[in-house]
This record gives C-alpha cells, sequence and structure tokens, in this order.
C-alpha cells in the first residue's frame, strides 16, 4: 500500500548493541523491546486518528475521507535496521495516496469538488492533524522508551550478578 506520510522513530546503535546484548541474557527481550516500542507509538497513532475524524467537514456531501484516512494510520515495527518503528498513513486507493498530506497541510490545497474538474475550490483543515499530533508525543515517547532501556540494563545488571 502506497504511504503519503511517515513519521519516523529512529533509534541509534545504542539500541542495536542493547538488543544484541539482550538476546544473550535472554532470547525474548529482543521481542519485548520491540513490543514496547509500539506500546510507546500507539498512544500516539490513535490520537492520530482521532483528530483526523475531527477535522471540520465543509459542504453538504460527504464522502468518509476522514475516517478512511483514519484507518489507514498504523504503527509499523521493524524500521531502521531492526530496531525501530515508524507511524504512518496512507490510503488504499492510488489515486487518493496524497491526500492525508494534503490534510495535514495547515496551507491547504485545491481541489475539484467531487471530481467535477470544472469545478475547483480550495480547502483547509486549519491545522496539522498528524505530524503536529505525533510531536506532541513525542516527550511522552522519549521518556517510555528510556524507561523501557533502564529495564533493560536492569535485566543485563541482575543476569551479571547471576539472578
Amino acid at each position: 500500500m502506497p504511504r503519503a506520510a511517515t513519521y519516523n522513530v529512529r533509534l541509534g546503535d545504542e539500541w542495536r548493541r542493547t538488543a544484541i546484548a539482550l538476546r544473550d541474557v535472554d532470547k525474548s527481550l529482543p521481542s519485548k523491546l520491540r513490543q514496547a516500542l509500539i506500546d510507546a507509538a500507539r498512544p500516539a497513532a490513535e490520537d492520530a486518528k482521532r483528530r483526523v475524524r475531527a477535522l471540520p467537514v465543509k459542504g453538504r456531501g460527504r464522502t468518509g475521507l476522514r475516517a478512511r484516512v483514519a484507518r489507514g494510520v498504523e504503527v509499523q515495527a521493524g524500521v531502521s535496521r531492526g530496531l525501530g518503528v515508524r507511524i504512518v498513513t496512507g490510503m488504499k486507493d492510488p489515486d487518493e495516496r496524497k491526500l492525508p498530506l494534503y490534510l495535514d497541510d495547515p496551507r491547504g490545497w485545491r481541489h475539484p469538488v467531487f471530481g467535477n474538474r470544472s469545478i475547483w475550490v480550495h480547502q483547509s483543515t486549519g491545522g496539522s492533524w498528524f505530524r503536529a499530533t505525533i510531536a506532541e508525543h513525542r516527550p511522552q515517547m522519549t521518556r517510555d522508551l528510556q524507561q523501557v532501556l533502564e529495564d533493560a540494563a536492569e535485566t543485563i545488571a541482575r543476569a551479571g550478578r547471576g539472578r
């Protein structure tokens, strides 16, 4: 499915080294780390879904665009050579693949009215529903991921002490 907007949470080499060290202590720990990354990103994705559904609708017709965009928001794990997550939004219909980006642009965009290429309008949502929403969650995601690293370090320390 082509993606129109992506927010990557890239992890440095320290995460990769930690995952390798954890695998030597407990084979399930890298999977637990990956799940913790997904769990840290999920509230941001859910908030983005809520915000796109709440965008103002103008005019009489309804196309279900906001609901379709919300369905396309997801957290993907295992990006960036191993550990990492990505929050993406996209559309199944290739003709609509850029709509999430247009909806996220505070400047708005021009489009034909219900596909009628003789009548064009400018539409604006008034702000960012995707990038800004996820950026608001970044401090909490950072705290959550720091806690995951601290827990992993404690697990390694306990293993080194023979517990």
